[in-house]
């Protein structure tokens, strides 16, 4: 029994860049999402629970009532998805703003005096939030941040385009990631898939044995990138044309400026929220690759990616959930990647499956049936023949009938 289905591409020709547009508002999903989390820590209390809820609400009903996004437009409306991208960072930077004023009565940027003018009172707000509410305020911040990544890694596949790359590294501070860039072209798109690729998870390994390794790992290979570039430009390592070294000076300033704002309760929260976002970060990294492998020699193809084709999953992670095909052709813009009918699929949405990887047992038990079906539909006979060697546990071929 496979478990992958089998699904057809529906081509689509849009008669103006209007209707493509319009066919396209479910991608500010995640735009809308950080705008319901602002309305929720300007309204205080039971409202940040409610705005939280109202995402999940979207994502469990919009992915049954719409199960396959399996379209594919011969012209994308990739103008606005970029608009839509773009305006992720302004919208998390404003929902941490009004965060760490949950955290401190000072009021040094006069935030709270400037929205009681509109009418706003961001006091009445927070003297409503219990510190349960504070906490959830916490939780589904960093969720939308984590979630907020997946336009960082939109951007930062934009070689050419250093405004675009900049948001990529603003946005990917909030997770303590602004080296993702410098590393992720170049080292997981190289190496997916092998032993020493820091972004692939291992099969059977955790996923709190992988976010060290992806973390120290990507780290390691972005500073040697770096280091070998200074030299080729005849500089040392410390200097300010070092991108590696000037990309951490990003959280830094965010430290700084949440110290100045609320001082160390603030600090804590907004640690915390960034924790958050970096678990998000690490745990989508870490189901897109799960226990896949090649072995040195073999070229990289849709088999070696974990792909979603749920409609409110691919619109508010900018299609990155069809993963197959970015890594075919990493330059492909959002609009522009295409579904492959013969690639191992996810059993579930990210929503869902992140919150697995945070148990294990769990996660191992539901991939185990999906792991099989791609040793014995997928795995070339020097994958197999390096698994054995190796003691890798894996399913074998079933016999001809």
């Amino acid at each position: 029994m496979t478990h992958t289905p089998v699904v057809t591409p529906k081509l689509i020709n849009f008669s103006s860049p209007l209707a493509a547009a319009l066919s396209y508002w479910r991608f500010g999903f995640q735009d809308f999402a950080f705008v319901l989390g602002i309305a929720g820590l300007l309204l205080g209390g039971l409202w940040i629970w409610a705005s939280f809820l109202i995402v999940v609400a979207i994502v469990i009903v919009g992915n049954a009532k719409f199960p396959y996004d399996l379209t594919e437009p011969a012209n994308p409306p990739q103008g606005f998805l970029d608009v839509l991208a773009r305006l992720g960072l302004p919208l998390m930077l404003a929902n941490g703003l009004l965060l760490v004023h949950y955290f401190t009565m000072a009021d040094p940027l006069h935030l709270i005096a400037g929205l009681g003018h509109v009418g706003i009172d961001l006091d009445a707000a927070r003297a409503a939030s219990s510190p349960f509410d504070k906490a959830i305020a916490i939780f589904s911040t960093g969720y939308q941040w984590g979630v907020g990544q997946s336009t960082a890694h939109e951007l930062s596949h934009r070689l050419h385009s250093r405004g675009d790359r900049a948001i990529a590294q603003w946005t990917g501070a909030l997770a303590f990631e602004p080296i993702f860039s410098l590393h992720h072209p170049y080292c997981h798109h190289r190496l997916v898939g092998l032993p020493q690729d820091p972004g692939t998870a291992w099969r059977g390994e955790s996923l709190y044995a992988f976010m060290p390794r992806s973390f120290m790992g990507n780290a390691a290979f972005a500073a040697q990138a770096e280091a070998a570039r200074m030299k080729r430009l005849g500089l040392p390592f410390f200097s300010l044309r070092n991108r590696f070294l000037t990309a951490w000076l990003i959280p830094l300033f965010y430290v700084a400026a949440v110290l100045f704002i609320g001082g160390l309760p603030a600090l804590l929260a907004f640690l915390a929220t960034a924790l958050v976002a970096r678990v998000i970060l690490e745990s989508v990294a870490y189901l897109q690759h799960y226990g896949l492998l090649r072995v040195e020699g073999e070229r990289v193809d849709e088999r070696l990616s974990w792909d979603v084709y749920l409609t409110v999953t691919c619109a508010m992670l900018y299609n990155v959930s069809r993963h197959s095909d970015h890594h075919m052709h990493p330059l492909r813009q959002s609009g522009e990647l295409k579904i492959s009918p013969q690639t191992p699929n996810l059993p579930y949405t990210y929503f869902a499956l992140i919150f697995m990887t945070l148990a294990p047992p769990l996660y191992r038990r539901v991939m185990q049936p999906y792991l099989d079906d791609w040793d014995r539909n997928f795995a070339t006979p020097a994958e197999l023949a390096y698994m054995r060697a190796n003691n890798i546990p894996h399913a074998e071929p079933l016999p001809a009938k």
